[in-house]
């Protein structure tokens, strides 16, 4: 040291940074592990962002063709008064034939039996499925013969019909009355006079205007003749209440 020269500390100096400063890829790299361990991994947009987007503009897709719309078919005309037989017997040779709208179930048309004036006219919904000549032929036949007995009535002294003139496993009542099948079952009984007309069949009454929410027991008369309606011979056979009840009110009603 030269002598009557002192040394003057002016401060302290500043620590020495020994690490290299980080590259922008660290830094970036190092945000993402501190967002990671925050627990927040994904970015979300409220709208669809194409990432990729082809280099080509996508060919425009072909308008879809236009929906053809089949036209509806007409509905069969409803079956009126004036294209009914105006006799029995003509009747009975449209009731089996093809002509017949109602014709077509699996067996073929029954036709009716019985006398013009007879004291009671049995209608049934069909004919029964092993029917083949003779309309009711069968345990059902059978059951509604025994009916007639119990009524008093003969017979070979009463008119036996189907609203149906063949076998149907599962008829559409409605569609059927839609149709006509009331106007042809209302010219039947008119040209057979019946005294009275008993009705097998809780779909029946609906056919000649019935209220179908009220009891087919409450559908008592028409204009040709007094009624009585019960259900269909195959329920009855199985029910024995329903037949103890049709006694009761078969008495009441003879």
């Amino acid at each position: 040291m030269i002598a009557g020269v002192r040394q003057v500390k002016t401060g302290t100096s500043p620590p020495m940074e020994n690490r290299s400063p980080m590259t922008l890829g660290e830094q970036f790299a190092a945000a993402q592990d501190w967002w990671r361990d925050a627990g927040v991994d994904q970015d979300f947009m409220d709208e669809v962002q194409v990432m990729l987007a082809d280099e080509e503009e996508a060919a425009p897709q072909p308008a879809p063709a236009a929906t053809v719309t089949k036209p509806a078919e007409p509905e069969p005309p409803k079956l009126a008064a004036a294209d009914l037989p105006d006799s029995l017997e003509a009747f009975h040779d449209w009731w089996t034939s093809e002509t017949n709208p109602f014709a077509e179930g699996l067996n073929r048309a029954i036709a009716p039996r019985g006398v013009t004036g007879a004291s009671v006219m049995v209608l049934a919904p069909m004919p029964e499925a092993g029917d083949s000549e003779t309309l009711l032929s069968g345990p059902q036949g059978r059951f509604v013969a025994n009916v007639l007995h119990a009524a008093g009535v003969e017979v070979d002294k009463a008119y036996f019909a189907s609203a149906l003139p063949g076998h149907m496993p599962l008829p559409d009542w409605d569609r059927h009355g839609g149709e006509g099948l009331g106007t042809a079952l209302l010219r039947h009984i008119e040209l057979v006079k019946p005294e009275r007309l008993l009705l097998f069949g809780s779909k029946l009454p609906a056919l000649f205007g019935h209220d179908a929410a009220a009891p087919p027991e409450a559908f008592n008369r028409l204009a040709q003749a007094s009624v009585l309606t019960t259900f269909a011979p195959d329920r009855l056979l199985d029910h024995a209440r329903q037949r103890a009840r049709l006694w009761k009110r078969l008495l009441e009603w003879t």
